[in-house]
């Protein structure tokens, strides 16, 4: 009897669904998936999220009721939550050996930061008061006085504990 009704309001939900409506909730949830696999700082599950609640308002209005909203939504958590669970299962080693947290364990010495003192590595984001640098593979969270470009080659210059200080490398030029 449960299996039954079960079966109507599934039948009725996506029987009724118009094109937008299926489009704009598949869309989301692909973009949402894409984010699993290539965090893109959030904007493709920004953009998701959007899609499905457009998908379900459209849904909604063209006769919906709450027995429709609540299939949908466990639709889209249930997708997820799936998707979640196999990219975890495949990426599990490869995501454990690049974890950041990982590499700067096996980086660091007791003595903190220090031996990154005098060493070379490259901007890998414009620093401006703060920014980041990479040496040897490991991202480092740096400060430095002046503006230095993505892609310059910076040397640190002061360690503080957990504080960074770097200075830009520019050629002289004859």
């Amino acid at each position: 009897m449960i299996s039954g009704a079960l079966y109507k309001n599934l039948q009725d939900l996506f029987g009724g669904m118009s094109a937008v409506t299926f489009i704009s909730v598949m869309l989301g949830l692909m973009l949402i998936v894409v984010e699993f696999f290539q965090p893109a700082y959030k904007y493709p599950t920004y953009c998701g999220v959007a899609l499905i609640a457009l998908g379900i308002v459209v849904r909604m209005l063209g006769g919906g009721n709450f027995i429709m909203l609540f299939y949908m939504v466990s639709f889209c958590v249930t997708v997820l939550i799936g998707v979640h669970m196999i990219m975890l299962a495949v990426h599990k080693k490869a995501w454990l050996s690049h974890s950041l947290a990982l590499k700067l364990r096996r980086s660091m010495q007791d003595d903190g930061y220090s031996y990154l003192l005098g060493r070379e590595g490259v901007a890998t984001t414009d620093i401006n008061g703060t920014g980041h640098m990479s040496l040897d593979d490991v991202n480092f969270f740096v400060s430095g006085d002046e503006f230095i470009e993505k892609g310059c080659m910076v040397r640190v210059v002061r360690v503080d504990g957990e504080s960074i200080k770097v200075v830009g490398i520019y050629e002289e030029e004859d």
